[in-house]
């Protein structure tokens, strides 16, 4: 009787990374996360062949184990080169070395009656479901009765979701409620970092780490940037040292407005995350003082850091908007202060919908001449 594969071998085939080529460029994927000097260190042709034969006697390097558990959360290097029947299931989900422990069915769950159907609009943080029967009875019966591909989205899904936990060290009641989400690109922190010089001039840069819990890959986000006033044409190109290549394609523009979106390459594939953004130049401040940001997806941490030069300041406030039209101050969440020359706010806000708004303003006292 022939000797039942590696564990890794079974792996690698059902994500479809068993061909070198894939396999080199998950490795780098992981490799990246662990220490940027590990990528391109992957294992030659011949060494996959090794590894994923059986010929390998006892494990690889140190620095290859570590990018192998990192690649396949929930195994460690050990479980990923023993033998293993082909039959047995690969779900790092249900490991008792999984590094989480909330109710999987209802994770899974959440995620299957969501992805194909999510709901929008009166759905807000905390209030994702916890009872989905026919989706649980499902996944408790295992493939043979439901269909294959909503069933793989969700667990490869949720297996992503796990690894966003280790990363981003959520809590099993913040990965519950993201895969209550599923179906949206969700950001999961957005900063704006606003700088104005003496004249008014203002540069504005965005990060974004997005979440991309729908069922497509995500290569394109819609944008727009306005100002009351502008130095010129407003200038926009991708800001350095971010996760993913950044093309900008401008749509429209106007005097003051900017219609554009920014292409990510690669595209975000469903249950990825990474960091994203984009740099606005031209903008002027000159008798208005405010920075009012429309949501157009569902935010976890919302920032805004905005420094003037050579200003005192009058005062400050902070308003948040909802979708329905009422507002709420969030000035509890304002700090100010004076800098040197410089004036220096930053306003935090959590858990925004699509169609809410954050609006900041603030009294600038210039000093006489």
């Amino acid at each position: 009787m022939a000797n039942p594969p590696v564990r890794l071998k079974v792996l690698l085939r059902e994500k479809h990374w068993q061909t070198h080529k894939t396999f080199c460029a998950e490795y780098d994927k992981a490799a990246k996360a662990i220490d940027p000097q590990l990528t391109g260190t992957w294992p030659s042709r011949a060494q996959l062949h090794r590894w994923l034969s059986g010929e390998l006697k006892g494990l690889p390097y140190p620095d290859h184990c570590r990018v192998l558990e990192k690649m396949l959360p929930g195994w460690t290097a050990e479980q990923l080169f023993e033998r293993c029947p082909p039959e047995e299931s690969s779900q790092p989900l249900s490991s008792p070395h999984d590094p989480i422990a909330p109710d999987v069915a209802e994770l899974l769950a959440t995620i299957e009656d969501r992805i194909d159907t999510p709901q929008t609009g009166e759905v807000s943080w905390g209030a994702h479901s916890r009872t989905i029967p026919a989706a649980k009875e499902r996944l408790r019966a295992g493939p043979a009765s439901y269909a294959a591909a909503p069933s793989d989205r969700a667990q490869d899904v949720g297996r992503r979701l796990l690894e966003l936990q280790q990363a981003k060290r959520f809590n099993d009641a913040e990965i519950t409620e993201l895969a209550g989400l599923s179906g949206h690109v969700i950001e999961l922190a957005k900063r704006i970092d606003l700088e104005i010089g003496p004249e008014g001039e203002a540069r504005i840069e965005y990060r974004f780490d997005m979440l991309n819990l729908g069922d497509k890959p995500q290569a394109r986000v819609a944008r727009e940037v306005w100002f009351e006033h502008t130095t010129g044409p407003l200038v926009i190109k991708p800001t350095p040292d971010i996760d993913r290549r950044i093309g900008i394609q401008r749509i429209h523009d106007t005097a003051n407005l900017a219609k554009f979106a920014f292409q990510i390459s690669p595209p975000l594939q469903p249950g990825e995350w990474a960091r994203v953004g984009y740099i606005c130049e031209g903008g002027k401040f000159e008798v208005n003082h405010y920075w009012r940001e429309s949501m157009p997806r569902y935010c976890r941490q919302y920032e805004i850091n905005i420094r003037q030069r050579d200003i005192d300041l009058g005062g400050c406030t902070a308003t948040e908007e909802h979708p329905d039209g009422s507002e709420n101050s969030a000035t509890d969440s304002l700090v100010w202060d004076i800098e040197g020359n410089d004036a220096v706010m930053s306003l935090t806000r959590d858990y925004l919908r699509p169609n809410q708004a954050v609006t900041l303003r603030w009294e600038v006292i210039r000093e006489p001449a």
